[in-house]
């Protein structure tokens, strides 16, 4: 029994023999991954037509011929003619920043306005003291900054109307003053030297307006699509392509924003170039290791992903991803902004010196990465629009914002001024604008019912009626309406104040597509860029994006009140 135990003690761990005596305790013999039967192998890999690959050698290099059309019109809205596209300019500027429907002097906060007129009176410097003060007596006179008639500053906005009381003697409305002087207006009572000095200093300060103040084109938005359309063309040989944005929210001009219009059959223009560049493995986290005994590191799990039988897009990413991880190259370009590129030729030549000449992906039913063709699901040229873009974007909170909302129990759709651009350039709440509205209570009389036409809203909710989109059409689109609301001093009728409703406009509709009952969430931010060219571009553009679900206005009609109790 003590023989028995001595032994059994002898064995407290059990492992491989993996440095086998002879091999000087080295691990090579166990690392070599040996096998049993390689010609089986062999036999296999014939069996599976594996010798009669096309995928045995790496790219060692690439010649590439590519063709460029220079973008040089700019399109706003879906109709209408085309500008010149001012080179190095940003996109973004030239569709966010147009011209609106309304006069350019209502667009500008009154401190921005006081700001250009106090310039224009001190660009009369070369007028004699007495000329300036006749000069800026009428121009104060006829370019006033408040006026009763301007919507810029309502009611409910004390604090523009006090900026603009104290501002009122001291500098005319910039963009009023702009307009008139477009007008041919000018000072009375200046002799012919004197209105000379004074067109030339109009002049220059119209230059100096017009380059800090004037919209670039005009607008691209789509009211009734809260949405911007826009387009832009370059010149392909003796055609001309266009590019569309059909559907642009805002924020920034990508790519897949872009439909093509019209394609030549060849994309081949005088400015061909030809070059030649090492193609380079391309790599991402999460890569499988190519090498036998190397680790993948834990950036990415890919086994880890899971797809139902449907979900082919995540499938497909996966395969790829596993299989053919290690098959794909990268050819750096160098290419110029401001044009749409195009490959004309593509040869790469693999590590056996065979050359061969790569046609681009792509067909009828898939494809990706491509312009798409408007108004279809086909798949456009392979075209790469490289549009100067906006560099080092620097966006304020909204100074206007409209929520759009369905209000099933009502049959109506709401826009909700939320905010609204203040004359003093600041967001103005309107909910602080609301009257007193003092709907109809219960009667003094005891016992008495009261009998109510129409229950309030608030004083910010306008609302959207729907109306047939054409004589005899069953389907709808929605109309700008208004309410009338009580008061302790009689009624008021509900007012929209911002640029996106246009209060001026006598009739302005929307889409019903374009409210779901999610909602839609409009609004105007100030942005801030810098150019390809180093420029500074400013504006107010407009974003459109989900909104926040349905709401409940609590709007009634014919109700009737219960009685006033009574206490004994």
């Amino acid at each position: 029994m003590a023989d028995d135990k001595a032994v059994f003690a002898q064995f407290h761990r059990i492992e491989p023999n993996v440095r086998p005596s002879g091999t000087g305790g080295q691990l090579d013999e166990a690392l070599q991954a040996r096998i049993a039967d390689p010609l089986f192998l062999l036999a296999r890999q014939r069996q599976l037509a594996e010798f009669h690959g096309e995928d045995g050698g790496s790219p060692v290099g690439c010649s590439l011929t590519t063709a460029a059309a220079t973008v040089d019109r700019f399109r706003p809205g879906d109709a209408g003619p085309s500008v010149p596209y001012p080179p190095g300019v940003p996109v973004e500027y030239l569709a966010e920043a147009g011209r609106g429907p309304d006069p350019e002097d209502r667009e500008l906060p009154l401190r921005t306005a006081a700001r250009a007129g106090l310039r224009f009176l001190h660009q009369l410097a070369a007028l004699p003291i007495g000329v300036q003060n006749s000069v800026t007596d009428q121009a104060l006179a006829k370019f006033p900054l408040l006026d009763s008639a301007s919507p810029g500053e309502p009611a409910g906005d004390p604090a523009g109307r006090a900026l603009g009381t104290v501002l009122l003697a001291h500098a005319p409305h910039g963009g009023k003053l702009a307009r008139g002087l477009a007008t041919g207006w000018h000072p009375t009572g200046l002799s012919p030297a004197h209105l000379t000095a004074f067109n030339q200093a109009a002049t220059v300060w119209k230059s100096w307006f017009a380059a800090e103040h004037a919209p670039p084109t005009d607008s691209s938005w789509v009211r009734d699509r809260l949405e911007h359309h826009f387009a832009v063309e370059a010149a392909l040989g003796n055609q001309r392509i266009t590019l569309t944005a059909p559907e642009y929210p805002g924020g920034g001009a990508e790519g897949y924003h872009f439909d093509i219009d019209a394609v030549a059959t060849a994309f081949t223009t005088p400015g061909a170039s030809s070059r030649t560049v090492l193609p380079t493995r391309a790599t991402y986290p999460g890569m499988p290791a190519e090498r036998w005994w190397e680790f993948e590191d834990t950036t990415v799990n890919l086994p880890s992903i899971e797809a139902g039988v449907a979900d082919l897009a995540r499938l497909l990413l996966v395969e790829f991803a596993n299989v053919y991880g290690n098959d794909h190259w990268v050819v750096p370009l160098e290419l110029e902004i401001g044009r749409v590129h195009g490959i004309t030729d593509l040869t790469v030549v693999d590590t056996f010196g065979d050359p061969l000449t790569l046609q681009a992906a792509g067909d009828e039913h898939w494809s990706l990465f491509r312009l798409g063709v408007a108004g279809s699901h086909r798949p456009g040229p392979a075209l790469l629009p490289l549009l100067p873009r906006a560099a080092g974007r620097i966006e304020g909170p909204p100074v206007e914002e409209v929520l759009f909302v369905r209000d099933e129990m009502a049959n109506l759709a709401w826009a909700i001024e939320r905010t609204v651009h203040s004359a003093t350039g600041k967001p103005r709440p309107r909910a602080d604008e609301t009257p007193d509205l003092t709907p109809p209570g219960p009667s003094d009389v005891p016992g008495a019912l009261t009998y109510q036409l129409e229950s309030s809203v608030p004083y910010h909710w306008i609302p959207l009626v729907p109306v047939p989109l054409r004589p005899g059409s069953a389907a709808i689109r929605f109309r700008r309406g208004r309410m009338t609301l009580p008061t302790a001093q009689g009624t008021v009728r509900t007012q929209a104040r911002g640029r996106l409703l246009e209060p001026e406009a006598p009739r302005v509709y929307f889409r019903d597509e374009e409210i779901p009952r999610a909602g839609v969430t409009a609004g105007r931010v100030p942005v801030t860029v810098r150019g390809h060219d180093g420029l500074h571009y400013r504006w107010i553009g407009r974003r459109s994006r989900a909104g926040q679900g349905e709401a409940a206005s609590g709007l009634a009609f014919d109700a009737v009140l219960p009685a006033k109790e009574t206490t004994p």
